[in-house]
């Protein structure tokens, strides 16, 4: 008799673990992978290699700017010096406070100047990753990809499931260029 109850519990424990494995299986749609390199899109686009050559002459302009005051600062510095020698104390005391406001103030304004390229660089990114989204959906829903991987965290996969070229193709035609301003 125990024989036989052994054999019910281990019938009873296989049929629970195949109604178990079968209804969890079922809960997972069939995957596709596909995988794409962002950051080739980002450096090759044509909206992004535009978009790189208006934010270098920015860049330009901004470091040009910034180097004149400099000059200016370092100039009106030498000058200050100078008459030191000359004024009354308590002249070159509210001259010399005065030229270290100047340049407090500088500081605050190119320190604003540079990072104004960072959130150029910033928008035009988000601007050409957000025409690239439905792109990627398109093709995702054409080729039934149901996920979608960044090369960088792929370590190997089939040339088939990298869609970068075809999502740069599109995103080309889609976006052509980025408008980018300093503001």
């Amino acid at each position: 008799m125990k024989f036989n109850v052994k054999y019910k519990y281990i019938l009873i424990l296989s049929l629970l673990a195949q109604l178990f494995f079968s209804t969890s299986h079922a809960e997972y749609p069939d995957t596709n992978i596909g995988v794409i390199d962002l950051n080739y899109i980002l450096s090759e686009s044509d909206a992004a290699v535009k978009a790189a050559k208006q934010i270098e002459d920015i860049a330009k302009q901004i470091e040009e700017e910034i180097n004149d005051t400099d000059q200016s600062l370092l100039d009106e510095q030498n000058e200050l010096i100078e008459s030191q020698q000359i004024m009354a104390p308590a002249a070159f005391e509210e001259k010399r406070k005065e030229y270290e406001n100047k340049v407090q103030n500088y500081n605050v304004t190119r320190q604003e100047k540079l990072m104004s390229i960072d959130r150029i660089v910033s928008e035009s990114r988000n601007e050409v990753l957000n025409a690239l989204k439905p792109i990627l959906e398109e093709i995702s829903n054409d080729k039934g990809i149901t996920i979608l991987l960044e090369k960088n965290s792929v370590l190997l996969n089939a040339e088939n499931m990298d869609i970068t070229e075809e999502a740069l193709k599109i995103l080309n035609k889609t976006l052509p260029n980025i408008e980018v301003s300093a503001n």
